[in-house]
């Protein structure tokens, strides 16, 4: 399981001009992919008739990393594959980047168009906040009275949190702790 990882926050769009063509991008962190969908859905509303609508994603899915980009009707590999390499080169997972382009009447090129798509990402990237997270997974313990309060520090040092404690003749708790320090629990009783 990925643990940690970097992600970003949602950011405001940018602008870049290069010949008369517009493009504005955007960062946003996602978790599931059905999130794009409404994503790409609401920047359509918010900029009516683009040119192109080009965006990538990385995703972690289970114990891996899913990623896709799409040139949307650019020159093949010309827009979608810049974007998801600034993406990778942020080491950022659980994003989705989204750069519009209204063409400006004078062609870019294929390198034109690589140079602007990568300088957008990274624009939107830079007017975003990175974010490190660590994926939790829930423990269920039971434990002695006398034991709390070392089960708590321990839960604590592991950067791991009590959701809910329950007392009884046994002390029942659930917590979140990182995912690699689930393990060390298992033995609480």
């Amino acid at each position: 399981m990925i643990e940690e990882y970097q992600t970003a926050s949602s950011s405001d769009w940018t602008k870049l001009t290069i010949k008369n063509s517009r493009f504005f991008s955007r960062i946003y962190p996602i978790k599931l992919k059905d999130d794009i969908k409404s994503l790409l859905e609401n920047t359509k509303r918010e900029y009516k008739n683009p040119t192109h609508i080009v965006y990538a994603y990385r995703l972690i899915n289970c114990d891996e990393i899913s990623e896709y980009c799409t040139d949307a009707g650019e020159p093949a590999n010309s827009s979608g594959p810049p974007i998801l390499k600034v993406i990778k080169g942020a080491k950022l997972l659980n994003v989705c980047l989204i750069v519009v382009r209204f063409f400006g009447g004078v062609k870019l090129g294929i390198g034109g168009l690589i140079k602007a798509y990568t300088e957008s990402a990274q624009m939107a990237i830079d007017n975003s906040q990175i974010i490190t997270k660590i994926n939790y997974t829930t423990i269920h313990l039971t434990i002695k009275y006398n034991e709390l309060g070392a089960v708590i520090n321990k839960i604590e040092k592991s950067m791991g949190r009590i959701e809910k404690i329950e007392y009884g003749d046994m002390i029942k708790a659930t917590a979140k702790v990182p995912y690699s320090e689930s393990r060390s629990f298992t033995n609480e009783k």
